[in-house]
């Protein structure tokens, strides 16, 4: 296979027999023509050794047509013979073929022929090239493959069996070979909320850069005769592919979902409304190595798989910071997070008004703090008028990331994602007192085989405890201590785990069509220990919705149920450490950091929630099913 750049061509020293084939490949296409353009020709031509035009295959976006015609070297174009461009590209890439017989060409895309040409001048193909007098519908450069008619009847293109094997062909094997030559300016390791959303940011700037560059595209006048200068041409694309960046993403999982999973069927078994994220995750995550002190209060895990745990996140995303962080993040970065992310609010019914203003009053002396109640973030839309039950557009990264390598399906472009590759370490080694940036990812693919990918960057984004883990692993068995310092591994490999308090309790509408009416809910707000420590804990309702907030399993029951959870904020943990068994595993260690007022700051959350639940019944009529609690953690 040979690559066609345009306003190249490419000649052949032998003659072809009756049934070979000729194959233009280009693994994505653009039917959008460019604006203000007369005509839009991008063109594929096959020409003997005398360079007469034998077959010209014109297509024409803004005439939604494919144009096939012939002109003898020196000569006048003949009659044009003509078929609608409509419909013709059923996939995400195209493959169109000429198949050469003694009398006719017999042109293909995606294996149907589309139409039959009669030869005009019967000589040889010796010579193909490639043209537009625009943008190209098809890449720069094309691939080019001749077959013998021996080849072609051998030669079957089986269908995808599965989205892996249809947009994730590249392996860690071609992927470090192909790097010793042309090293990757950013590898990204990990593709959930950190990895993936960097990822396709710079896959943007590529995008938005490519699109700047082409601005210099020409224009054909009225006649049809271009004026596009290839020289011109060719200096703006080198400099849109050195101001282009080449990106890597390793992924050690494979492709679990194609998008969040609440945007996927659901079981029926559950009677109430939620969006039961905490049900795949459960299913999926996987465990790391730990004690039993750990398992006693650790109840999260790693989910293995393109878009990580973006994919089973629970859409909660509450915009509360401390005021340093707030005034870095609000003006701009915490607003191009929330459209990214598609932040939307749920529909407001007059109860909606009424139970939150029920929720906001306190009387002039009461004990407990002021709060602002207000409908929980989240990061989807909502299609049916329940709120929070059925979401649609629930955001993840995997989205996107589908979507780049469903565009560049065979990894041609700059912008490659592996799959099924763990990454073992980062080289070089780091050495005490030097500083060095990374020259090498190595990463482990299904051969079991390990693979050194040359990058000028690498970015660890494989979360809280993957991410050190990969450092650790890089260090080859030396201490912190010993490489970066003391200072440095008092904060090193430690993960703290924030106290999360909650009430659940199922209960009844005893109007069962104020259910259907209210529909889910799930409120936010914060709350100040304005009388202990000054610090802000976050507070999250769900009524008749799940909650991704508790890491316990919450019963399965007819009933809706009521959560309210807190979140309190935590300091780092040094007794907590993230390290390598005997075998390389990681192995985790977590316990709660001290909290010498945690006691009256429950007592404070408990109050809150009676106090909650009272309201809710009073406004909802509804009633709990039992009244005696313990606030669990």
């Amino acid at each position: 296979m040979k690559s066609l750049s345009l306003g190249e061509s490419i000649s052949f020293d032998k003659v072809f027999d009756a049934g070979s084939f000729i194959l233009f490949y280009s693994p994505i296409y653009s039917l959008v023509p460019e604006k203000n353009v007369n005509i839009d020709n991008t063109s594929l031509n096959i020409h003997s050794a005398k360079s007469d035009q034998l077959l010209h295959i014109s297509f024409r976006r803004v005439e939604n047509q494919i144009v096939f015609n012939s002109k003898p070297s020196g000569s006048n174009w003949g009659t044009e013979e003509r078929v609608s461009l409509q419909g013709v590209f059923s996939k995400t890439d195209a493959t169109i073929g000429v198949r050469l017989e003694d009398e006719f060409y017999h042109i293909y895309i995606d294996d149907f022929i589309i139409h039959t040409y009669k030869k005009r001048i019967i000589k040889d193909a010796q010579n193909i090239s490639y043209r537009t007098a625009s943008e190209s519908l098809f890449t720069n450069p094309i691939e080019v493959e001749v077959q013998t008619p021996q080849q072609a009847s051998t030669t079957k293109r089986l269908p995808a069996t599965s989205y892996e094997g249809a947009y994730f062909p590249l392996i860690p094997k071609d992927i470090a070979k192909e790097s010793e030559t042309d090293p990757f300016d950013y590898v990204i390791i990990g593709s959930g909320i950190g990895g993936g959303m960097l990822a396709t940011d710079l896959l943007d700037k590529n995008h938005r850069i490519s699109l700047v560059s082409s601005t210099f595209s020409p224009q054909a006048t009225s006649a049809g005769l271009s004026t596009f200068n290839f020289n011109t041409a060719r200096a703006a694309t080198e400099d849109t592919v050195q101001r282009t960046k080449r990106i890597l993403v390793v992924e050690r999982g494979n492709l679990l979902f194609p998008t969040h999973s609440l945007n996927m069927p659901r079981p029926t078994s559950r009677g109430t409304y939620g969006q039961m994220n905490d049900l795949f995750y459960n299913h999926f995550k996987q465990d790391w190595e730990m004690d039993d002190e750990t398992r006693k209060i650790w109840k999260g895990g790693p989910v293995y798989c393109l878009g990580g745990r973006s994919t089973v996140w629970g859409l909660f995303s509450p915009s509360r910071f401390p005021q340093e962080v707030y005034q870095d993040l609000n003006k701009i970065y915490l607003r191009k997070a929330e459209e990214w992310m598609n932040i939307s609010y749920p529909r407001t019914l007059p109860l909606h008004r009424a139970l939150k203003d029920s929720l906001n009053q306190r009387p002039p002396n009461s004990p407990l703090p002021t709060t602002q109640w207000e409908w929980g973030r989240v990061a989807s839309e909502f299609g049916d008028p329940r709120n929070f039950d059925f979401a649609e557009g629930a955001f993840s990264t995997v989205d996107r990331l589908l979507e780049a390598a469903m565009d560049d399906n065979r990894g041609q472009g700059k912008f490659k994602i592996i799959i099924n590759s763990l990454c073992l370490h980062i080289e070089p080694k780091p050495k005490p007192g030097e500083k060095h940036s990374a020259t090498h990812v190595v990463v482990k693919g299904t051969d079991s085989v390990e693979h050194k990918i040359r990058t000028n960057n690498a970015v660890i984004c494989a979360g809280a405890v993957e991410s050190p883990t990969i450092l650790l692993r890089s260090m080859a068995g030396d201490k912190a201590d010993q490489t970066f310092g003391k200072e440095f591994a008092h904060n090193f490999g430690h993960v703290t785990d924030h106290y999360i308090f909650y009430v659940t309790l199922p209960f009844y509408y005893k109007d069962m069509k104020l259910r259907d009416r209210l529909g889910g809910v799930k409120l936010q707000t914060d709350i100040t220990f304005q009388n202990i420590d000054n610090t802000t804990a976050l507070a999250n309702i769900s009524l008749d919705a799940s909650s991704f907030l508790p890491r316990l399993d919450i019963p399965d029951s007819e009933l809706p149920q009521f959560i309210i959870a807190y979140i309190l904020p935590s300091q780092l943990a040094h007794d907590n450490e993230i390290d390598l068994d005997e075998k390389g595993r990681t192995r985790i260690k977590v316990g709660y950091a001290e909290d010498i007022k945690l006691e009256q700051k429950k007592k404070i959350l408990k109050d809150f929630a009676v106090d909650a639940m009272n309201k809710l019944t009073s406004t909802l009529d509804i009633q709990f099913v039992k009244h005696q609690f313990e606030m669990d953690d």
